[in-house]
């Protein structure tokens, strides 16, 4: 399980970020005030939700953790 990256802002697009992880670049999806904020360079640190699927592997990230466990208790809701 990836919990965390930290690294630099490689590229921008749409509202994916890769994130450069020494060398490494991680597609994640981050929320777009996230997006808006960070810049190509920029240093960043995200805790990642993985999402595994049969036919896909999306990272999505979050610069701050109450974010992030807002955005898990809304998958648990049913409907």
């Amino acid at each position: 399980m990836i919990a965390t990256l930290s690294g630099t802002v490689a590229e921008k697009l749409s509202e994916l970020l890769i994130v450069d992880v020494k060398g490494v670049g991680y597609g994640v999806l981050v929320p777009a005030e996230d997006y808006s904020r960070l810049l190509q360079g920029d240093p960043v640190k995200l805790y990642i939700y993985e999402h595994i699927r049969e036919n896909a592997h999306d990272l999505f990230g979050f610069t701050n953790m109450q974010t992030k466990a807002l955005f898990e208790q809304l998958l648990g809701v049913n409907g």
